[in-house]
């Protein structure tokens, strides 16, 4: 428990860390800049930074990104227009209100010389355009359309899109980090419509079916402004998808990392992804630190009991990808193997399941406890109790979902905290 408020509190600290640099810019006495596509911004007043957000003019931001203005003097509210956008906000009130919704402001909108500044991320956000903030130039990066270059082609954004589809179980987990709601996603293997995990964060959300065969015509029906695939289940339809929306293809259905950044920069997102990643850094440090050196390069055996009572080891995926990234080795006889995905068909060679640690995430697909019984059937024999692992009591049956079906960054995170546990670390 400590452990985890000290990660929570470097978590923190990481966030505001991301305030820090146009702070520090300020401090300084440099100029905060302003760019849009690539073009400098000039203003009657200079933008400022104001508990960490830069304000800048409202109606010269709003008139350089296509909007339309009005300004009441009586009270003091500023009105901006656009593609079917109505913002609205007052000199000196945190409240603000998006198509007549109420929102809070991290910062009030303020008056300088006669001109109303106004957050520049929330306007930007507002009206859909990309926001970033460039440290070293102390400067304000707003996009008006994106270009991504991705596995299967090149696809221009017009605008940072809000009818966002889905169509993979990672995908799924990352919308739910980067707090957008998709219209529609594919549904879980399991727990259906949604891993409980995220749930909470996927109400209202369409399901599309499976994501090795997601439902095409519901996708249709859904009128996205962009569909977010990849390449290891969507390249037969990729073709498709485009016809329907701009669609972003990723590398590596396990890569979470990469998708991660992928995604964030699609959505707007990337100030939450970059304090994940961050935070991820630091726990990864953390866990190799507190690892005993007997454990450092364990050899770890990830395992799964399948439906037809064979058995398989993974040399891949996304479970594998963490222990790499945490410093441990595969047993030697399944590097042997040259496979990926090691078959075992039979108890004559369960010595290919064995490593330092065994971690299995069979999983009950049915829910009839079939599957199970099946993993009973190869635990319960003598050559599975001989395995090293069984013996020094290193056999663990893991989390299926966090572990191996989701393959997001909230189930790497899960996952993660899991190893504390199995290591003793915590």
């Amino acid at each position: 428990m400590m452990r985890k408020k000290m990660l929570s509190l470097l978590l923190a600290v990481a966030l505001v860390v991301g305030l820090v640099p146009a702070t520090a810019a300020v401090a300084a006495g440099k100029t905060v800049n302003v760019t849009i596509d690539g073009k400098k911004q000039s203003y009657s007043v200079n933008p400022r930074i104001e508990n960490g957000r830069t304000l800048v003019p409202y109606r010269a931001i709003a008139e350089a990104l296509g909007g339309t203005v009005s300004y009441d003097a009586k009270s003091k509210k500023a009105t901006i227009k656009k593609s079917g956008q109505t913002i609205e906000l007052t000199q000196g009130s945190k409240s603000a209100r998006i198509n007549g919704s109420a929102v809070t402001l991290d910062t009030a909108p303020l008056n300088v010389s006669g001109t109303l500044l106004v957050p520049l991320r929330f306007v930007g956000e507002s009206l859909g355009v990309w926001v970033t903030w460039n440290g070293p130039s102390s400067t304000a990066v707003l996009e008006t359309k994106r270009t991504f270059k991705h596995e299967l082609g090149s696809t221009t954004l017009n605008g940072v899109p809000k009818r966002v589809v889905v169509l993979f179980n990672g995908g799924v987990d990352i919308s739910v980090l980067l707090k957008v709601k998709p219209v529609g996603a594919v549904e879980s293997y399991i727990q259906q419509p949604f891993y409980e995990y995220i749930r909470s964060g996927l109400i209202g959300t369409k399901t599309l079916g499976d994501e090795t065969q997601p439902n095409v015509e519901a996708i249709v029906g859904l009128k996205p402004d962009v569909i977010i695939a990849t390449k290891d289940r969507h390249e037969g339809i990729y073709k498709q998808l485009s016809k329907i929306a701009p669609t972003i293809v990723t590398k590596d259905l396990a890569d979470w990392q990469d998708n991660l950044q992928v995604m964030s920069k699609v959505l707007n997102k990337e100030d939450i992804a970059h304090s994940f990643l961050e935070d991820w850094k630091v726990q990864v440090a953390d866990f190799k630190r507190k690892l005993p050196s007997k454990e450092k390069g364990a050899a770890i055996s990830i395992i799964r009991v399948n439906p037809n009572g064979t058995a398989r080891a993974y040399n891949t995926g996304f479970a594998y990808k963490i222990f790499k990234e945490l410093g441990f080795s595969t047993p030697k006889a399944q590097l042997a193997t040259g496979e990926e995905i090691i078959p075992v068909a039979s108890t004559e060679q369960i010595s290919l399941l064995d490593g330092d640690y065994i971690f299995d995430f069979t999983t009950d697909w049915d829910g009839d406890g079939a599957i199970l019984q099946h993993q009973k059937t190869w635990t319960s024999s003598a050559l599975w109790k001989n395995l090293n692992a069984v013996k020094n009591d290193k056999y663990y049956k893991v989390n299926s979902v966090t572990w191996n079906l989701s393959g997001g960054a909230l189930a790497a995170k899960l996952m993660l905290d899991d190893l504390y546990f199995y290591f003793g670390l915590e």
